[in-house]
């Protein structure tokens, strides 16, 4: 006799909601979707988040997140954690869409939620929640919604106005038993460094609803918006340079599909911001002073916005003419597409980015060749001016110098003129200034030119001799004064063209010009490095008397150069 098959459930519950914690939201597109429903469905003008440390402040054990919006009607509240529930799914109105985002983003972080809500027309505060440890226990077989007296007491103030009131309505969020944000260990990402990626993700995401008056604090402090492009006020800005430190609109245009219209926006930050080669921000080059206005993560990247809300930051293959520059962190784009559009920029319901259909990134790509071409060429010019600028106020040799008095803090002692008393030195500095200036400098001039010698490590001093002596060096204990041969056809010819090249305006350079002077400087260096080699052919064992110097000679120059093309190459 037959038996019949044993029936099965559609869905097993428990795996199938442990399976979808590997949904591929990290924290910052986890937080997105609750700060998206926010402003979505709840229209609220506050929206707070708070993580709660363990004791020791080593792992994140809850995280809350609180609105004054119009709170979750009753009548749907059981149903908002049943996994693909929503009032609005494909709705093409609001920047959410899809009816997964909370179930989702929630059980990729933590497994248990819990949701409190009001409505402004009652009195009753309603709770409900979803705990996967209670679903694979059994104890938990539905969702369901609850009258509950007060909010949690760890979060209750998050539900206050400033004077300390109630909200009239408004909605609670707390992941709870969180599991997915440990310490990362060696290689790992450590808590402190999410909660900065989520600072700079929700400034510059809700970057025109929070101009627009939405405040979203994180543990406590407001956030200020972060406009990549630098064209919407930002306070950090606003407060050290001025309301008028806006960015220039290089280019915008607007293509149509199918009735919708894509906008793309093309800008080049300020001035103050790239004001000379090798400046944006980097602790490296230029401090601390543009830190907190996260210039150098714009390089070559594109923000999408759908609906206002940015959606993708990143880089897109083959989008910019010639790929990436590390100049291209001083340009903004932007693309500015409907929810209608979704198809066209394959947005993914988890909101990791967009991939334009291969016609459209071909549009996107024609339009951004010119805009991005000119920002490049204006922002060369610029720091050339500035070059010629600088190079004409300070003496010939500074930016070499430099460079050699950084690489000497951490290169071996010179042993050459060990033991010259002080007192000996000096004299025989004063003599070299004597020297170069000649008697009609005045006593200020002799004191500058005096206070350089002593302050650099290996100054060179340009000054003309009859002879065939390219240069002479002075050896002072460890520094070294290099007396340059003004008269000799090296130095007062290619070397002294490459100088003057150098100090004029590149827009005053001809391209043949400087390409003749290209071909005789290589051709200078050459015959430089072989007349070296002839000066060694004249002892009879070169590789006994000048193999150590050889070295050296090597080692010191790569050491040199690689810190004198620091904030060059670009």
């Amino acid at each position: 006799m037959p038996t019949t098959p044993p029936s099965a459930a559609i869905v097993q519950v428990d795996k199938a909601l442990e399976s979808y914690r590997a949904a591929g939201y990290d924290l910052t597109a986890a937080v997105g979707e609750l700060v998206d429903n926010s402003i979505d469905w709840g229209k609220a003008s506050v929206v707070r988040i708070r993580p709660q440390w363990d004791g020791m402040r080593k792992k994140i054990d809850k995280m809350a997140f609180a609105d004054d919006g119009v709170g979750i009607p009753v009548e749907i509240l059981s149903h908002v954690l049943s996994l693909g529930f929503s009032s609005g799914y494909g709705s093409r109105e609001g920047i959410g869409r899809f009816g997964v985002g909370l179930k989702l983003a929630t059980l990729a972080i933590a497994p248990r939620v819990d949701i409190y809500t009001k409505r402004a027309d009652s009195d009753v505060l309603w709770r409900t929640h979803l705990d996967l440890e209670e679903i694979k226990e059994g104890a938990q077989t539905q969702i369901e919604a609850t009258e509950c007296e007060d909010y949690p007491e760890d979060f209750a103030d998050l539900m206050c106005d400033e004077d300390g009131g109630d909200f009239p309505s408004g909605t609670l969020i707390v992941w709870s038993k969180i599991d997915r944000l440990e310490e990362g260990g060696r290689y790992g990402q450590a808590n402190r460094e999410r909660l900065q990626d989520l600072l700079r993700f929700l400034s510059r995401a809700y970057r025109r609803f929070i101009d627009n008056g939405l405040r979203i604090e994180l543990d406590g402090r407001p956030i200020t918006l972060h406009d990549p492009l630098f064209l919407l006020p930002n306070p950090r800005v606003i407060d050290r340079f001025g309301a008028d430190v806006t960015a220039s609109i290089v280019d915008r245009g607007t293509f149509e599909i199918e009735g919708s219209r894509v906008e793309v926006l093309v800008t080049l930050l300020p001035e103050v911001f790239r004001h000379r080669r090798g400046k944006g921000g980097r602790a490296d080059r230029a401090g601390e002073e543009f830190s907190d206005l996260y210039i150098p993560f714009n390089e070559g990247k594109i923000s999408f916005l759908r609906q206002g809300r940015e959606i993708n930051y990143d880089l897109v293959a083959r989008m910019l003419p010639g790929g990436k520059k590390e100049i291209d962190r001083f340009i903004g784009i932007e693309v500015s597409f409907p929810a209608t559009l979704d198809e066209y920029f394959q947005v993914r319901n988890v909101k990791r980015g967009v991939v334009p259909v291969l016609k459209l990134r071909e549009e996107l790509r024609k339009f951004l060749d010119k805009p991005v071409r000119a920002a490049r060429k204006e922002i060369r010019r610029h720091w050339n001016e500035v070059d010629v600028q600088e190079s004409a106020a300070k003496p010939e040799h500074d930016d070499a110098e430099d460079a050699v008095d950084r690489a000497e803090e951490s290169t071996p002692r010179g042993r050459a003129g060990e033991g010259i008393e002080s007192g000996e030195q000096i004299r025989l500095l004063r003599q070299l200034v004597d020297e170069t200036l000649g008697g009609d400098a005045s006593e200020e001039e002799k004191a500058a030119a005096l206070a350089r010698l002593e302050d650099r490590r290996m100054p060179i001093v340009d000054i003309g001799w009859p002879g065939k002596e390219m240069l002479e060096i002075t050896h002072l204990n460890s520094k070294a004064v290099i007396r340059l041969n003004t008269q000799h056809p090296f130095v007062g010819g290619p070397y002294a063209d490459l100088k003057a090249m150098a100090d004029r305006d590149a827009t005053e350079i001809d391209g043949n010009e400087a390409i003749d002077l290209a071909r005789r400087a290589k051709l200078a260096i050459d015959v430089l490095l072989m007349g070296y080699a002839k000066a060694e052919n004249m002892n009879p064992d070169p590789d006994e008397a000048y193999a150590e110097l050889r070295s050296y000679w090597g080692l010191f120059t790569w050491t040199y150069l690689r810190e004198a093309m620091k904030g060059i190459d670009n």
